[in-house]
């Protein structure tokens, strides 16, 4: 059922795969779309359980099942390679694929990627609970949103009805809510040991962006995964939260069109992925 994945798409070029985090959507890439699509095909995916894809097309949410599946999805739209860019949960899933078709994938992109996460954020944590945490998914709405918009942005400002009108969608229907809970459920933080041989296979050209005021993954990782990825080249944001591509567009898309600019500039001498 994969043509039921609400993809936005915007552009034309070398494809750019935008991978939302946990609870987000492809909302949360709003202010680089436009700007990052006059080079690019940029692809903005809404993971299963997610804004407008329905949670019904996975049979689990396991990271291994998420990336099988989007790697079925981007069969479907016909990219034969792609750069990957992630933010917290979608940098888990860009490493995955990155670390299985390196080929296919030949530079990314990860925003405060959730590599080195230890446990599930304390916002999702209480959704662990047998049947309170059953109750508390049938129950998150837009309160959710403004509590995790709090938990994310430094710039509490940037907080609009807007905005939370624009994350809400994701919780609009029961379906939804519950596989958020299931996802929180089976995404088991990986032993470090396995996070570090994960990162031992990564090759490709790195770019990490990461907020200095990131309460939920504190940019202190950004050191601990440049040691583990030595081509890595890092950008820590002041005054910037979790998601820098929402607290900080301008920069980041600056960040993001340079480092391809110097990491793709072999693939215009290579074959064009092909189009749907």
């Amino acid at each position: 059922m994969t043509p039921s994945w609400f993809v936005e798409q915007a552009g034309r070029g070398f494809p750019l795969v935008l991978l939302h985090g946990l609870g987000a959507s492809s909302f949360s890439w709003r202010e680089n779309i436009g700007p990052l699509s006059r080079r690019y095909r940029v692809l903005a995916p809404d993971l299963p359980g997610h804004g407008r894809t329905p949670p019904s097309l996975v049979p689990d949410f396991r990271l291994e099942t998420l990336t099988r599946e989007l790697l079925a999805l981007l069969d479907y739209l016909g990219l034969s390679r792609a750069v990957l860019v992630g933010n917290s949960l979608g940098g888990s899933l860009a490493l995955l694929l990155a670390r299985e078709h390196p080929k296919r994938f030949p530079a990314l992109v990860l925003l405060a990627p959730a590599a080195a996460l230890e446990r599930i954020p304390w916002l999702f944590s209480p959704l662990h609970l047998p049947f309170l945490g059953w109750a508390l998914a049938a129950l998150l709405g837009r309160w959710t949103v403004r509590l995790g918009l709090r938990q994310s942005y430094y710039r509490k400002e940037l907080i609009t009805p807007e905005v939370i009108a624009g994350y809400a969608v994701t919780f609009r229907n029961l379906a939804n809510r519950l596989a958020i809970r299931r996802l929180v459920r089976e995404l088991q933080p990986w032993p470090l040991p396995r996070v570090k041989d994960l990162l031992g296979h990564i090759n490709q050209p790195v770019c990490l962006i990461w907020g200095e005021k990131d309460r939920i993954l504190p940019s202190d990782q950004a050191g601990w995964l440049q040691n583990r990825l030595p081509q890595a080249e890092v950008h820590l944001l002041p005054a910037v939260g979790h998601a820098p591509q929402e607290e900080a567009p301008e920069i980041v898309n600056e960040i993001i069109i340079a480092f391809l600019a110097r990491s793709l500039k072999n693939e215009a001498e290579k074959p064009r992925h092909q189009t749907n």
